[in-house]
């Protein structure tokens, strides 16, 4: 009898296999035959997965936006206004082991979008989408009047320049880089 596969756990093995890669040596250390040594496989096996390093590449980003928006959503629940907005950004920084982790992920894939269209687009999306919610949240705030009336779509534009900074200096300087100055400088921005 044919051994059954589960095409999907060998896509999230191939996909665990470029998250340790990438990490370990950034986007231009990751070739297809140490992917695939390091996810157990064959070379020519990855063909039957992905069509080659650009969608491999691809999902470990879509890997670690969906992760954050997991987590994003997790912790805002139900909240709404300021307290949704905070524990949003909060989910977004590299406040914890992991979240440096997939920021170095996303600085090293960051890299290559200059170039791939298609992860550019993958990278955009996300962050228009994380901009209309947090929108939404300032918006709600100012109802609610825990901020004050502002320019919402600028305030938004700054906050999340201020959170993808925020990676870039977790990843290059994290010795100056605390848990705390990170959490003070989204206040600073929200201006609590």
């Amino acid at each position: 009898m044919p051994r059954l596969v589960d095409h999907d756990e060998r896509r999230r093995a191939i996909i665990a296999a470029a998250w340790r890669l990438l990490a370990a040596r950034g986007v231009d250390g990751v070739n297809m035959r140490d992917l695939a040594a390091e996810a157990g496989y064959t070379n020519g096996a990855l063909s039957h997965y992905f069509a080659g390093k650009d969608e491999i590449l691809r999902a470990a980003y879509e890997h670690v936006l969906d992760a954050t928006n997991e987590r994003i959503e997790a912790s805002v629940g139900r909240s709404a206004g300021l307290i949704a907005l905070r524990r949003m950004c909060h989910e977004i920084m590299p406040l914890a082991q992991d979240t440096t982790l997939e920021a170095r992920i996303a600085m090293s894939l960051w890299q290559r979008a200059m170039n791939d269209a298609a992860l550019a687009t993958v990278n955009n999306t996300a962050v228009a989408a994380w901009k209309r919610r947090m929108t939404r949240h300032w918006q709600e705030a100012i109802d609610a009047e825990e901020l004050p009336a502002t320019d919402v779509a600028r305030s938004v534009d700054l906050l999340m320049t201020v959170l993808i900074g925020a990676q870039v200096v977790a990843v290059l300087d994290p010795a100056t880089w605390s848990r705390a100055e990170q959490v003070a400088m989204v206040d600073v921005v929200l201006g609590v």
